[in-house]
């Protein structure tokens, strides 16, 4: 999910592939306040958004200054807020969830959302200008909000990413981001669950935490 994104980077999905870090710890208690699901009348789709957005343009600015190891401490709260990272991790290995014993369960829970954390810190890393802005906010189909928001650079290129929002315990979080219309949440169920057939689940464990590594040692660089 916003792991996911990174899963279709081409030329123009390179655009995105400046984002990173977050704000120092000053910031992390912005985001929390806004990200604060505590409120009479939690953020409408387009509020989450928006205040994701803005958290990310933050990060960029900053990146540097916070180092991987800053930015993915300070982005940790925000995505663990902002995504439904429970329900995309069972997602993305399909029916093999219902299998996973509960030790199996957790573990993967865990793989997978410092892997998907560390997607962001280790990849969203520089600022040249960009800027985002809320293009749309869709009514509700089958329970799913659709909001367009645009990475717009500094020469008006642009990158359009198709945030799909749904209700978890009567709050509105991520679900999934398409991009050139394609579902990052399917791309990774599609590789996810061909590791768990051919290889097992301790070999899905390790590939994710290798990725995790990676992604650390080449933003440390």
């Amino acid at each position: 999910m916003p792991h996911a994104i990174l899963a279709t980077r081409n030329a123009k999905c390179l655009l995105a592939a400046r984002f990173a870090g977050f704000m120092l710890l000053v910031a992390i208690s912005c985001a929390s306040a806004y990200y604060s699901f505590a409120a009479a009348e939690p953020p409408a789709p387009a509020e989450v958004i928006k205040g994701f957005n803005a958290v990310l343009l933050e990060s960029m600015k900053r990146a540097g200054e916070l180092g991987y190891t800053g930015r993915y401490k300070l982005m940790e709260p925000v995505i663990k807020e902002a995504f439904a990272i429970p329900f995309m991790a069972s997602a993305t290995v399909g029916s093999n969830w219902k299998t996973f014993n509960e030790k199996q369960k957790q573990t993967f829970l865990e793989t997978y959302t410092e892997w998907t954390i560390a997607s962001y810190a280790g990849q969203f890393n520089d600022y040249s200008g960009e800027r985002f802005e809320i293009a749309s906010e869709s009514k509700p189909v089958n329970g799913i909000v659709t909001v367009v928001s645009k990475l717009i650079q500094s020469n008006n290129e642009h990158v359009d990413f198709y945030y799909q929002l749904r209700k978890v315990d009567g709050l509105w979080r991520i679900v999934d981001i398409k991009i050139l219309g394609v579902s990052q949440l399917a791309l990774t169920r599609v590789q996810f669950v061909s590791v768990i057939k051919t290889k097992g689940f301790e070999a899905l464990i390790a590939m994710l935490k290798k990725k995790t590594e990676h992604f650390s040692q080449r933003a440390e660089k």
